[in-house]
């Protein structure tokens, strides 16, 4: 498992280690590998889980890695933890999935914080545990329908993650525990600001992250194209 530190790209997970009253994060990889071809960010050849995996040459199909699935469970300081972070939790193969909430089931004393653009998926392994923040990622307006699913899966805490932010989104969000806004890595680019702003207007009463590379005031046209 890797470290989260500020201003890094899971930074968030360390604002949802302060909500739990924790004082660390990390990330997870017991599986690896995304095959989400309907994703924004991979149609625009933007993911950066799979420019890595190019990068250092790891086979980016979905598969589990069954040496790293005790990782949490060695770990004995209470920790906020993301599975699968160089991928999909549910875009593997059902068998691995269960592997790996099992695990999650199994560490009460973590936090995990699972983040999916299959809640499609998702929604057939609820009711999920105590210890499980749910969240989605959305890209733009034509992602919302993950929200929908979204209620509907039964967590104790829910989570929505824009970023890259690429449009203005129109979609209730005060039933959430935590929204963060971030901008498109590798390369930067930063939303325009008209974008965040309906986000913060929908989530009134909820709580706001802002990832550290977000510079609205920046002007953002190009993630427009």
């Amino acid at each position: 498992m890797n470290p989260v530190r500020e201003g890094s790209g899971w930074e968030h997970l360390l604002e949802i280690a302060r909500i739990e009253g924790l004082s660390s994060a990390f990330t997870w990889n017991p599986a690896v590998g995304c095959s989400n071809v309907d994703c924004e960010v991979r149609r625009r050849g933007k993911c950066w889980a799979m420019m890595m995996a190019k990068r250092f040459g790891f086979d980016f199909e979905p598969h589990l890695i069954p040496e790293r699935l005790d990782e949490p469970r060695m770990l004995k300081k209470p920790a906020v933890i993301t599975p699968v972070s160089m991928g999909d939790l549910f875009g593997l193969k059902e068998s691995d999935i269960k592997a790996i909430l099992d695990v999650i089931n199994d560490c009460k004393r973590h936090v995990f914080a699972i983040l999916t653009k299959l809640p499609d998926v998702g929604i057939k392994f609820s009711p999920y545990p105590k210890n499980v923040w749910f969240g989605v990622t959305v890209n733009s307006q034509n992602d919302v329908w993950r929200l929908d699913i979204l209620q509907k899966i039964s967590a104790r805490r829910k989570y929505c993650v824009f970023e890259p932010l690429y449009s203005p989104i129109h979609y209730p969000l005060s039933w959430l525990d935590l929204v963060v806004i971030g901008p498109q890595n590798y390369p930067l680019v930063q939303p325009q600001k008209s974008w965040v702003e309906s986000v913060i207007e929908n989530a009134k009463g909820t709580r706001i992250f802002y990832k550290s590379k977000l510079k609205v005031d920046e002007g953002g046209d190009e993630c427009g194209k």
